[in-house]
């Protein structure tokens, strides 16, 4: 397989129609300039407002392979800056999450305020008349705005503004707050983290791949299928099994759930789970007490437009996965060109019964956990993809089903049937549209 040379790289030459080269998913090289052009660029997703509820309240979070810490500010808003060490460029902060009266460094104790400012530093007169200068500060990332509570950041002081960089899917975070009756949401139930060894890209095409389900998860189906019964059953053991029998759609079934793709490389896909506790609408106690305290807020024609939104999989590109529904989100953190890590976690609403949430920590415990069947199969495949893509005289990768039967919803909005490969050609679209263009 070729190596790309930077000086001589044109983005076209990678991704096609029809088609993307291997390359993209293999070369160090391509790697390393996707953290520049798309992960120094783009908007990222660096957590949610509920987690940092004090001023001093901090967390990790990653853009790219660059670790971050977000905080709460004294006067309520957000800043955020690189977690090194403005001095030897040691890890400042180690926690994932914390509270903190300023950062010191643990090396030679140089300590910053919240916003990344010197604070102060051991035997200042060493450095002469000016101890602080802002060279001795952290590095401030240039922008991080809140849409919803939703938490994003970019390096770049150009980025167009974050509301139009969402576009079409910004409805899938309008979604998820809509739901909770309170307009509110809480970070809840711990985070999950799984690790793979292929790269970031894989995961996000696959998340809309409708053909897979049926051949990668056959085995988890087949067990259920075999036991269904268990679907009747309450708590873990019914919903698991109710979720392991929707994957069990025919293809044909599937060709039939929407495929849509906006602008920017985001797309989303339809819902498929039809009866039990994982149906959109249920005649339960629960629900009912839910959609209730749903329609003192907004009342009965909007709450059956909220709940009426029946959606999966919502890709904000480059690398978030929202689930509505369900309230949870998945981050995929690209570590090397064939590691990745996925951190998954889930809301509660506030205001809505707590069996609510319990529902979204099962689904995101059997859709999401290292000990999910479904994901397995999913990293499984990942792994088995960039070994083969790593070796072989076949540098392309066929991306044409479906192509030429897109369906226009408007300028910025297209349709495809569940089969399609649409979401894909759309994800390599948005990376040819960053990777194209040199900062």
């Amino acid at each position: 397989m070729r190596r790309m040379h930077l000086q001589v790289f044109n983005a076209a030459d990678w991704v096609q129609p029809h088609r993307v080269h291997r390359g993209i998913y293999t070369d160090p090289a391509i790697f390393a300039l996707e953290q520049q052009r798309i992960f120094e660029r783009a908007w990222i997703y660096i957590g949610h407002e509920s987690e940092l509820p004090e001023p001093g309240d901090h967390i990790l979070a990653h853009m790219g392979t660059q670790e971050i810490v977000l905080v709460r500010q004294g006067d309520g808003n957000l800043a955020a800056f690189e977690n090194r060490c403005s001095h030897r460029g040691a890890r400042l902060v180690m926690q994932d999450k914390g509270q903190a009266r300023q950062f010191t460094c643990a090396y030679h104790a140089w300590s910053f305020h919240w916003d990344g400012r010197l604070q102060a530093l051991p035997l200042p007169q060493g450095y002469g008349s000016d101890a602080a200068p802002p060279s001795r500060d952290l590095v401030r990332i240039r922008q991080v705005q809140s849409y919803r509570g939703f938490v994003f950041a970019t390096h770049s002081a150009d980025a167009q503004p974050l509301n139009d960089f969402l576009g079409g899917l910004a409805s899938a975070l309008d979604n998820m707050v809509d739901r909770s009756p309170s307009g509110q949401l809480v970070q809840a139930g711990g985070k999950l983290r799984m690790l793979y060894h292929g790269n970031w890209k894989l995961f996000m095409e696959n998340a809309v791949d409708l053909v897979h389900p049926m051949f990668v998860h056959g085995g988890a189906v087949m067990v259920a299928r075999q036991h269904p019964q268990w679907g009747e059953h309450a708590g873990t053991t019914g919903q698991t099994t109710q979720m392991l029998l929707a994957n069990g759609l025919k293809l044909s079934e599937w060709d039939g759930v929407d495929l849509h793709a906006h602008d920017g490389g985001h797309v989303y896909m339809g819902g498929f789970y039809r009866q039990g506790v994982i149906a959109p609408k249920r005649q339960d106690p629960v629900f009912t007490a839910y959609q209730s305290a749903l329609e003192a807020r907004h009342g009965g024609e909007k709450t059956q437009a909220v709940l009426a939104v029946e959606r999966f999989n919502n890709l904000i590109w480059p690398n978030l996965s929202v689930n509505a529904r369900f309230q949870t989100v998945r981050m995929v953190q690209p570590l090397a060109v064939d590691k990745t890590m996925v951190t998954s976690y889930c809301f509660a609403m506030t205001g809505a019964p707590p069996e609510m949430h319990t529902l979204s920590l099962r689904f995101l415990n059997t859709a999401s956990s290292p000990g999910s069947l479904v994901a397995s199969d999913d990293l499984e495949i990942f792994e088995r993809c960039q070994q083969g893509l790593s070796e072989g005289l076949n540098d392309w990768i066929d991306t044409a089903r479906g192509l030429g039967h897109d369906q226009a919803q408007s300028p910025t909005h297209w349709r495809a049937n569940g089969t399609s490969e649409l979401p894909i050609r759309h994800q390599l679209q948005a990376w040819l549209h960053w990777m194209g263009h040199a900062p």
